[in-house]
C-alpha cells in the first residue's frame, strides 16, 4: 500500500503537465473551431444587395456581351451610367465577401450546379437555394466583369510603368 502511495506520487507531476498540456490543446482546438464558424457565419450574413432595373439590365447586356467574349463591351455597358457602375461596384463587393473573390470566374462554374454551388448553397434552405441559382448567372457575370476590369487597371499600370521607364532612360544617355 505504500509503494502504491509512493509511486502515484511520483506520478503526480506527469499526470499535472499531462492534464495541463490537454485543456490546452483543447483550448486552442476550441478558439480555433470558434473562429472559423464565426467566420462561416459571418460570410452567409452578408446580404448581397438587389439590383436596380437599370443595373439589372446592364447586367443583362454584360452578360450577353461575355456570352459573345466581347469583355470590352461589357465593360463599356457597365461603366455607361456612373449611378449603375457605383450600384454594381456595391454588388461585386457584396458577392466577393460572401463567396470569394475568384469562386465565379472558372468554366466549371457557367452552371449553378456542381461542387461550387453546392458549396455556397451549404445549409440553405430550399427556397434560398434557388434564389441563389436564380442570381448564379448575375453574379459569375458581376465577377468576371470586375476581374476583366482588375486586368484592365493592371495593364494600365504596367504600361504607365513601363514608359516611365522608357523616359528615365532616354534620360540618362
Amino acid at each position: 500500500d505504500r509503494e502504491d502511495r509512493r509511486v502515484a506520487e511520483v506520478n503526480v507531476p506527469a499526470l499535472r503537465k499531462d492534464l495541463e498540456r490537454y485543456l490546452d490543446i483543447r483550448e486552442r482546438a476550441t478558439a480555433k473551431y470558434r473562429l472559423e464558424e464565426e467566420g462561416h457565419r459571418k460570410r452567409t450574413s452578408i446580404d448581397i444587395p438587389s439590383l436596380s432595373p437599370a443595373a439589372a439590365r446592364a447586367m443583362e447586356k454584360v452578360r450577353d456581351a461575355i456570352d459573345r467574349n466581347d469583355l470590352p463591351a461589357a465593360l463599356g455597358f457597365a461603366l455607361a451610367d456612373r449611378v449603375v457602375k457605383a450600384e454594381l461596384d456595391t454588388f461585386n463587393k457584396a458577392v466577393s465577401e460572401r463567396f470569394g473573390e475568384r469562386t465565379l470566374l472558372g468554366n466549371a462554374v457557367k452552371d449553378p450546379s456542381g461542387s461550387t454551388f453546392d458549396k455556397a448553397a451549404h445549409g440553405m434552405s430550399p427556397g434560398d437555394r434557388e434564389k441563389l441559382s436564380t442570381a448564379w448567372p448575375t453574379m459569375r457575370a458581376g465577377q468576371q466583369l470586375a476581374a476583366h476590369e482588375r486586368t484592365q487597371q493592371a495593364l494600365k499600370q504596367s504600361e504607365a510603368l513601363r514608359q516611365t521607364q522608357t523616359k528615365s532612360q532616354g534620360l540618362k544617355q
